[in-house]
């Protein structure tokens, strides 16, 4: 389908207001009519952009799935303490888009359609951390735990500050090198 500028910018739309609906209301939340109100275009175009709510879904997990690929590329070449602040920002500035990385994980076990768009978040983390830790094995078991520290923070909104999310990625990358 070849768009317009108005198109790609429905399409966009479209996306970010998926991301909104699922902060608010989950999965379940998520159809063409709330996604269409949330982004304030027709319902028509909604239908016309994504046939399917499965289409919608997928193309918002792509899209929050760029956003943290390019958030894990700059952890690269960063600090610990940089590393840190890219966490908290992304979990705490930009929790929508989070929450909704998670929400639509969470789909990806039950949605087959969802599975590979959202195996690129993972495959991602660890690509990240292979650099500072080049043992694969340890690599994802660092993903996992970061993994599981980003889900802390989202649920339970600690650790808050950057210089304890640092704390938490040093205790995180001691335990995985001795």
């Amino acid at each position: 389908m070849t768009t317009t500028a108005k198109g790609e910018a429905r399409r966009t739309a479209l996306q970010d207001a998926v991301i909104r609906v699922l902060e608010d209301g989950g999965p379940g939340a998520v159809t063409h009519r709330a996604v269409a109100a949330e982004a304030g275009v027709p319902l028509a175009a909604a239908t016309y952009y994504f046939a399917s709510i499965d289409d919608l879904l997928v193309s918002a997990l792509l899209r929050v799935t760029r956003q943290q690929v390019e958030l894990f590329a700059h952890l690269e070449s960063g600090s610990l303490a940089d590393a840190a602040a890219v966490l908290r920002e992304w979990v705490y500035g930009s929790r929508a888009s989070a929450i909704a990385q998670y929400e639509l994980l969470f789909l990806a076990m039950r949605r087959d359609g969802l599975r590979e768009a959202a195996d690129i978040w993972y495959r991602s983390l660890e690509e990240a951390i292979n650099p500072v830790v080049p043992d694969p094995r340890r690599a994802r078991v660092v993903a996992l735990a970061i993994d599981g520290l980003i889900l802390r923070m989202l649920w339970r909104g600690e650790p808050e500050s950057v210089a304890e999310v640092e704390a938490s990625l040093r205790d995180i990358l001691q335990s995985a090198v001795t």
